[in-house]
């Protein structure tokens, strides 16, 4: 491999934002991305020396850097890295010029080394198809889950069921979005809410639901709570559409892992497409 890889600086930013478009501008459409908002965030992000990054993660302990791959002053690969418990690989593009080559796999390990460097026992990615999975395969990654994405337009008209009540929780038994930055979100523009289903007494299904900034999409991620009440998970999806629609988002979708799987009967009786799918992938460092 003839390139170097270094970490993303401002002087790189247009490059990165170029590589951005190319390789996910489709898919940021899709969701209703700004993605000239993203770049003005990403460049205050970045000012002095990344100080912002920097404090961000010292105050919450989570925080995010990005590889870049360049032929001399030309960027052209890209991986970003977000730092939580389990850090999580996402995004990673290289030009078509510069496939087949091992700049995506030297992003990908490169990511690695620096991750065990910095303590990490574990690291975490998702691919949505085979070559993207021998890819990470070679760099030591197995998979060991499987989402399914389901999307509908807002409002969903979805109804609240008889006897079952979404309310809000101050802390479910969820794992926090990586953006959830705390505190910190009125500072970024994301929009978390955790919710709880109860019926007949029980809790039945909790979730999550995240807006970004710079999107017109927003998600919801379920957990199921008890077998055979997964009719209840529409007072999740009303709440859901109240919420989302006064943020003035367009579109919701709902990531489905292996554990909630069978919440996709309800989905699609009540209009939910499945748009496409991942295969969660993870190493042991």
């Amino acid at each position: 491999m003839s390139v170097e890889i270094t970490t993303l600086c401002r002087r790189d930013l247009d490059q990165y934002m170029d590589l951005l478009r190319a390789g996910f501008g489709e898919e940021l459409g899709k969701r209703g991305t700004n993605i000239s908002g993203i770049g003005r965030m990403a460049n205050v992000l970045l000012c002095c020396s990344s100080l912002p990054l920097r404090l961000i993660e010292l105050l919450t302990h989570r925080g995010l850097f990005v590889l870049v791959a360049k032929d001399g002053p030309r960027v052209v690969g890209m991986l970003t890295v977000l730092k939580k418990r389990i850090p999580i690989l996402i995004g990673a593009y290289v030009l078509e010029g510069y496939r087949r080559r091992g700049v995506a796999l030297g992003l990908v390990e490169e990511a690695l080394l620096r991750l065990e460097r910095q303590g990490y026992s574990r690291v975490q990615g998702a691919v949505i198809d085979h070559t993207a999975q021998l890819l990470v395969e070679r760099a030591g990654f197995v998979p060991y889950d499987h989402i399914d994405l389901y999307q509908h337009s807002l409002p969903t008209g979805v109804s609240s069921p008889a006897g079952a009540l979404a309310q809000r929780a101050r802390r479910i038994d969820l794992p926090r979005h990586p953006y959830d930055l705390g505190p910190l979100n009125l500072f970024t523009g994301v929009r978390v809410r955790n919710m709880v289903v109860n019926s007949e007494g029980e809790k039945t299904i909790v979730g999550t639901l995240i807006a970004l900034p710079h999107q017109t999409m927003a998600e919801i991620q379920p957990k199921l709570l008890l077998r055979e009440r997964e009719d209840t998970f529409c007072a999740l999806l009303s709440a859901a559409d109240e919420w989302f629609s006064k943020l003035g988002r367009t579109i919701v979708t709902v990531s489905l892992h292996d554990d909630t799987a069978s919440l996709a009967g309800v989905l699609t009786r009540e209009g939910f497409v499945n748009r496409h799918s991942w295969v969660q992938m993870r190493i042991d460092l």
